[in-house]
């Protein structure tokens, strides 16, 4: 690889040494996982674009890795994994403890090799501005709402049988209602007629309830009434996670790359990277993006 016209070289960049299987710990940075088993180690991370898996599997193949990247069966989610190798047994040795937790190494460095895999597999702008390197998956969109002009109702099969007709009574057919005398008058002062005047004699006086059934209530109380509603739950982090982004921030302020950790409460973190001066600087470390890569996203 050599570098663009018009750049110079840089200490840390792609140019100042060849690949090797330790520049995984680009990946592991991000979102990558590591296992082991016996002398072995197994590198492993999730990606949300193919081309991610296509420049990831040509790097990992020139550092005499065998990789494999298939469908995880999520909408545009990929997993790219290498198999069991001894070139990754130093890899596994320094970022898994005795429990097989993933642990940052206290020697741990970035540099151009490093974060050119980082870039392939989780790099993006944000803006004009602003540079994204994330450190999990970017969150799975939930499927879109229908609008309410999208919705289609089947029509209903109705019964051909014409609906009865409804029964219309007339005033005199109402019962327990009073009928007014034909040749009585209503001033401005008569209220009117009692409709409910006749009421006893409508119904007998054995069929009134003495006893109505009662409903308690809980009673109110003004700390009840008064408390605040309660909060959305926010992400809960794992210590040794945020320990591990914590040195991730501290390696890149190392290389030059002073960044912004975001995202970490609303499950999608990232270090952001502000300012064209920086993002060049970034670009200087990585060198020319891969063919696979579109347009807008390799920094530049």
């Amino acid at each position: 690889m050599t570098p663009a016209r018009g750049r110079q070289l840089s200490l840390f960049g792609v140019e100042a040494r060849p690949p090797a299987p330790l520049d995984l710990e680009g990946l592991l940075a991000g979102a990558g996982q590591v296992g082991r088993m016996g002398g072995t180690g197994r590198v492993s991370i999730v990606v949300d674009e193919a081309w991610r898996c296509a420049v990831l599997r040509a790097e990992l193949e020139l550092r005499g890795l065998t990789v494999s990247c298939e469908p995880t069966g999520e909408a545009d989610r990929w997993q790219l994994r290498t198999s069991y190798s001894a070139l990754l047994a130093p890899l596994a040795a320094a970022w898994l403890d005795e429990w097989g937790v993933k642990v940052h190494p206290r020697t741990l460095g970035l540099d151009g090799r490093r974060l050119r895999l980082w870039v392939a597999a989780a790099g993006g702008y944000e803006g004009p501005r602003s540079y994204l390197l994330r450190l999990a998956p970017r969150p799975v969109t939930p499927p879109e709402v229908l609008e309410i002009d999208e919705i289609v109702f089947e029509p209903l099969e109705l019964d051909e049988t014409p609906a009865p007709a409804p029964v219309i009574r007339s005033k005199d057919d109402r019962p327990n209602v009073r009928k007014r005398k034909s040749e009585s008058k209503i001033t401005a002062f008569d209220p009117g007629p009692d409709e409910y005047a006749d009421v006893e004699e409508a119904f007998d006086a054995g069929e009134w309830v003495d006893d109505l059934p009662s409903v308690e209530l809980d009673p109110v109380t003004p700390e009840a009434a008064l408390a605040p509603a309660a909060e959305p739950e926010r992400e809960v982090i794992d210590r040794q996670v945020a320990d591990n982004w914590i040195a991730v921030g501290d390696a890149l302020v190392a290389v030059g790359l002073p960044a912004v950790l975001v995202g970490a409460d609303s499950g999608d973190p990232a270090y952001r990277i502000v300012g064209p001066r920086r993002i060049n600087r970034l670009a200087e470390l990585v060198g020319e993006a891969p063919a696979e890569a579109p347009a807008g996203v390799w920094p530049v």
